[in-house]
């Protein structure tokens, strides 16, 4: 097929095929890219266009196949920031998990009435007053337990 050819053949049927490729990336740039990598290998067969005797459906259907190429090498990366997006990465979650056994372990340590009356205030959330209500101790009793606790803590 000679370069005149092609241009009237192929080229004319460009917005066509860049409807088709916007509609199966939904994504501007990709759309654009799929329908120039479609021309790109079209150039490179243009010996053997000859024999195509319906361009615009010849070209969908090259299209369509580099259209599911480009989603099928998106989706992991899609899925890889998915996962990354949920939550911290691997070496902060290890951090985070030894920050909480020395926590736990730390608590463990503390005094029987300071570990249950944090719990409560810092763990299940628990105002004073309610805390006092559960325990018959006064809040200002809580408060200074509480306190102590933090302090033991955070040595």
């Amino acid at each position: 097929m000679t370069d005149r050819a092609f241009h009237t053949v192929w080229l004319p049927l460009q917005g066509q095929f860049y409807r088709i490729a916007f509609y199966l990336l939904e994504n501007e740039a990709d759309a654009k890219d799929a329908v120039q990598e479609l021309y790109l290998k079209l150039w490179t067969l243009r010996d053997h266009l000859e024999m195509v005797r319906e361009p615009a459906a010849y070209g969908s259907l090259l299209l369509r196949n580099l259209c599911i190429d480009r989603i099928r090498r998106r989706k992991p990366r899609e899925e890889l920031r998915e996962d990354q997006a949920d939550g911290p990465p691997p070496d902060r979650q290890l951090e985070e998990k030894e920050a909480l056994k020395a926590v736990m372990k730390d608590m463990a340590a503390l005094p029987e009435n300071q570990r249950k009356l944090l719990t409560m205030r810092v763990l299940e959330g628990l105002s004073y007053q309610e805390i006092s209500q559960k325990t018959g101790l006064s809040p200002l009793n809580i408060r200074v337990q509480v306190s102590l606790a933090r302090k033991k803590l955070k040595r």
